[in-house]
């Protein structure tokens, strides 16, 4: 797609949001209907697993879930916020990165994905157990222009939603800022422990329109402070209520373990953080990495499957990080022939993944090879 047909659409699609947004207040849902009809008009010819009958149906449903959560977003989120959101993921990344995407995918040869996530820094101003990033240092860190680089060469290929961890990475809060705003765009996501979150930032990120986090919390003060450090809580619970006041769209990274499973998945921690005004919440289980990790906190198997299964009754499906054909877990059952899993299991039993960086010397490699080579 040439350039002046991508601006000219990012143009129209833009006009269409103002009109929305202009007549949000008389009826929203046919307003969105109207944007979904556009989508699908954009996206003819493409192969998308999207039902947009169903989806339309679901908009106009008064009593359903995302009808309610719409005008939650309409009546809590600031309208420019609303705006560029619907501009960054929705138009840039989704419409016209996918159709972007799977051109290059031929051109290049090679697989091209839909997002990138990378670290700016390993440094914290935390230093919460279990944290793999407390093993490496402060010290560890990409450039501005690395990271412009990346946005830059990233955008040629069809990619326009960015992901920051680390460390945590509001340490580089003004690199962060700076590149939301040259690469305006573009969506950008941080995964942080909310501490470094106050009204200079809720301002910036109200100007921007394209920066969303997500909060760091595993329980209630006493559970989450375990592991984050006293305090953390009351912190984590100040910076939902000044994004919430700025009309920020910000959700929450959940680390569940064998020890908060069920806080996490409750009537009442689901109730508060959508009080607060989480959009979101991501979930990921526990791994005995880091700093002073504790084993025992690794969940089971049946509290594997007991989120999974709690997350699925509330329509939300999970991503689990480990190699799904080697799973006897109910989400990947009868989904693979038998010979595939024989396969699989015989490599996944003999591999091992270790996170290598650049400043890890041979010899510390050398050392870690010839331990697991003795204890294989």
């Amino acid at each position: 797609m040439g350039s002046m047909t991508h601006a000219a659409g990012r143009a129209a699609f833009s006009t269409a949001l103002d009109v929305t947004l202009k007549n949000l207040n008389k009826k929203p849902e046919g307003e969105i209907v109207k944007l979904i009809d556009l989508m699908q008009k954009y996206m003819d010819g493409e192969k998308i697993d999207i039902d947009y009958d169903k989806a339309k149906q679901m908009v106009l449903d008064q009593d359903g879930t995302l009808n309610k959560y719409i005008h939650r977003l309409l009546d809590e989120v600031d309208p420019y916020v609303l705006k560029m959101t619907a501009l960054t993921l929705g138009y840039e990344a989704f419409f016209h990165g996918t159709k972007t995407i799977r051109k290059m995918r031929e051109v290049q040869k090679c697989n091209i994905p839909w997002l990138i996530l990378m670290d700016p820094t390993s440094a914290c101003n935390l230093h919460c157990t279990g944290c793999w990033a407390a093993e490496y240092g402060n010290r560890l860190n990409l450039t501005f222009k690395e990271m412009d680089d990346i946005i830059t060469q990233g955008k040629e290929l069809g990619i326009y939603f960015y992901m920051f961890t680390g460390g945590e990475p509001l340490v580089r809060r003004d690199d962060i800022l700076r590149l939301c705003e040259k690469h305006h765009d573009c969506a950008f996501l941080a995964y942080t422990n909310g501490t470094l979150v106050n009204e200079p930032l809720c301002q910036e990120m109200v100007k921007l329109g394209n920066l969303y986090l997500a909060i760091s919390l595993e329980g209630f003060s006493e559970v989450n402070d375990l592991r984050r450090g006293t305090g953390v809580f009351e912190k984590v619970m100040h910076a939902m209520d000044l994004l919430k006041e700025y009309g920020l769209i910000f959700g929450t990274s959940i680390c569940y373990t064998s020890q908060n499973i069920e806080t996490v998945t409750s009537d009442e921690f689901i109730d508060l953080i959508v009080e607060k005004g989480c959009r979101y919440s991501l979930y990921f289980h526990y791994m005995p990495v880091g700093n002073d990790a504790a084993v025992e906190l690794l969940p089971t198997k049946e509290q594997r499957e007991y989120i999974y299964e709690k997350l699925k009754e509330n329509d939300i499906f999970s991503r689990r990080y480990f190699y799904p054909l080697t799973s006897d877990e109910v989400c990947f059952k009868n989904k693979y022939i038998k010979q595939d899993l024989q396969k699989a299991r015989y490599y996944s039993d003999r591999i091992l993944v270790l996170p290598l960086y650049a400043d890890l010397k041979n010899e510390e490699v050398e050392r870690i090879v010839d331990v697991i080579r003795k204890n294989l």
